[in-house]
């Protein structure tokens, strides 16, 4: 008599093992540079909540990598750099139609005030979403606001907890650049990370310990000075899975890209084996 197949989901670990980051920047359409479309958004999401995927939060992931506790078989963090205006009016509302969670590390420093501008989904006039080299000369002549999200738009999106928010810094410079003498640069350094922080608490409520850093780029004194200021988790832009006992101070992500929802799960499938990932990112080299 021939035996049935055991259903794949008694094959596969209860737990994680690895929990791959996902880093986008825009949601517009204009897809290019370190952008993707709305349609590609939402094929990437989609495929996500049709496969099982739960995205869970900054907390948890700090805690599955400090050892603390565990999280659940195809967990995937989904992480949003700089906090432009596209997050609220393109991703939002896919992730809150499809009960995702993403977290956006937000530079407070270009955040501004005003109404909540219209979003996908509900709303016939959009407002305009510039690809990445007009924001940048947007930020650059003093113009975030049309670039930029707006904190009554992070309200939102935090209200209904489809989206967390964390620092990018307050002001995005590589401060290396900037000050070459290494106790200036410290100096600076702190003092950015402070204002950002403390304009969290100030507009959120916020006690934060997460920080991802701006262009990727940590000197080696970095780390311990964000530690100190309370930032246990930071983010980087190293290719990789995330581990139980990990490096915490360099916590590895994926960078997306405009490619199809299949592409989105190999990814997934490579960065949630730990073996997977090493054989992966050896080849790649």
């Amino acid at each position: 008599m021939r035996r049935s197949a055991a259903p794949l989901r008694e094959n596969r670990p209860m737990t994680a093992r690895a929990v791959p980051v996902l880093m986008y920047h825009h949601v517009g359409p204009r897809p290019g540079l370190v952008t993707v479309s709305p349609a590609t958004f939402e094929a990437h999401m989609t495929r996500l909540a049709r496969s099982g995927y739960r995205t869970i939060t900054a907390d948890e992931l700090l805690a599955f990598m400090q050892g603390r506790a565990t999280v659940p078989d195809r967990s995937v963090a989904i992480t949003f750099d700089d906090g432009y205006l596209d997050n609220y009016v393109h991703a939002y509302p896919v992730l809150q139609r499809l009960g995702l969670h993403a977290i956006i590390f937000a530079v407070t420093g270009w955040i501004g005030d005003g109404q909540p501008r219209p979003y996908a989904g509900g709303w016939e006039d959009l407002p305009d979403c510039p690809d990445h080299r007009t924001c940048k000369r947007l930020i650059e002549a003093g113009e975030a606001d049309r670039a930029m999200l707006r904190w009554s738009e992070i309200e939102t999106m935090s209200a209904d907890g489809t989206v967390e928010f964390h620092s990018h810094s307050h002001s995005h410079v590589r401060w290396d650049q900037l000050h070459p003498e290494l106790a200036a640069r410290n100096a600076a350094l702190r003092e950015d990370l402070e204002r950002s922080r403390a304009t969290l608490a100030e507009r959120l409520g916020l006690n934060d310990r997460h920080l991802c850093w701006p262009w990727g780029h940590i000197e080696p004194e970095y780390p311990t000075l964000a530690a100190g200021l309370g930032f246990q988790a930071q983010y980087s832009v190293i290719r990789g899975t995330n581990l139980p006992f990990d490096n915490v101070p360099a916590i590895r992500r994926i960078d997306t890209k405009e490619r199809p929802g299949r592409w989105l799960a190999r990814q997934l499938f490579i960065y949630r084996s730990p073996r997977r990932a090493r054989l992966y990112l050896a080849l790649r080299r």
